[in-house]
């Protein structure tokens, strides 16, 4: 049984990667989706947290762990469902082993 890939990516929620990444792969290529949240300071030198959608994109055959750090590539998200569609956008349109 063969798993549709866009319909797998679009039951995909922010409430799951607010927990926990979500990997899987296309057309030799390999993603992961992951919820990053970082420190930094607003313009009065306030502590503020921001949250990113991380997509990253890799060739099979090995795991994220395991591939050269120079054939992976990064796209970043807003943490919304806006930029979770566009995540889902670009992982759709991997064609070919091309980020």
């Amino acid at each position: 049984m063969s798993v549709d890939l866009h319909q797998a990516l679009y039951k995909v929620s922010l409430n799951y990667l607010k927990k926990d990444p979500y990997s899987g792969s296309a057309d030799g290529l390999r993603f992961m989706l992951v919820k990053e949240t970082k420190k930094t300071e607003d313009e009065n030198g306030e502590a503020k947290e921001e949250t990113e959608l991380r997509l990253w994109i890799w060739p099979e055959p090995l795991c994220f762990d395991k591939t050269d750090e120079s054939e992976k590539r990064l796209r970043v998200f807003e943490f919304s469902q806006q930029g979770l569609d566009e995540a889902v956008d670009v992982i759709m349109n991997m064609q070919g082993g091309t980020i």
